[in-house]
């Protein structure tokens, strides 16, 4: 499997010349080439996961993909004539090639309440993303992708959700709101306070590819 990193929370995973794109909010920039694409995954409802002018480039140049996502994002999507599957409560789909096991939860509290309801996905039993939470997947991993960043985010709960989460890479993403520095305090603060020394710790530049 092949992700590649884009600005904020997008990945764009690639596996047979199959691609599945997560979370193309407002922040991120889509690449020229969209082909290929064969499903689009929005964990939750706020624009910097759920940006319908990005869905909408992806469906021009793939128009049978489907979005899967919250019933809340899904009847937006609907009210467009956007084909989109609403999933609740734990679900493992097939799409295309890949396998995701998507399991509904509660948003991190903004300030002292949970403002929506997110999914967590695990690919081909491979890679965790937990949006914007600290869910723990229910079993071991081998690639956490690690929120680093936002208004709900305390770094030193980061640093205990990573430290509760077995897997042997941790993949640093949902970042687009630091800048050089913050990017780089961030990442040294996370990665220094890994209690499992063994762990590779993977910062991805925008655009940036890494093949596990």
């Amino acid at each position: 499997m092949k992700i590649t990193k884009y600005e904020h929370a997008c990945l764009i995973l690639e596996k047979d010349k199959q691609r599945l794109v997560i979370d193309p909010g407002k922040f991120t920039n889509l690449p020229s080439d969209l082909t290929r694409v064969v499903g689009v995954i929005v964990t939750e409802e706020h624009f910097d996961h759920f940006y319908i002018e990005n869905i909408e480039k992806i469906i021009a140049v793939n128009p049978s993909v489907t979005i899967y996502s919250t019933s809340n994002v899904c009847e937006q999507l609907n009210d467009k004539n956007i084909k989109c599957k609403a999933i609740s409560g734990n679900k493992t789909l097939k799409i295309d090639g890949f396998t995701v096991e998507f399991r509904e939860g509660d948003h991190a509290p903004s300030y002292k309440v949970s403002p929506c309801r997110v999914l967590t996905i695990k690919i081909d039993g491979q890679l965790y993303y937990p949006s914007d939470s600290y869910i723990k997947p229910l079993e071991r991993v081998q690639i956490l992708a690690l929120p680093t960043c936002g208004p709900w985010h305390k770094v030193e709960e980061a640093v205990d959700f990573a430290n509760s989460v077995d897997s042997d890479i941790i993949l640093a993403t949902h970042n687009g709101l630091y800048n050089d520095h913050g990017q780089h305090v961030a990442n040294h603060f996370i990665s220094a306070n890994i209690s499992d020394e063994d762990r590779e710790w993977i910062y991805l530049e925008v655009g940036a590819t890494k093949e596990f």
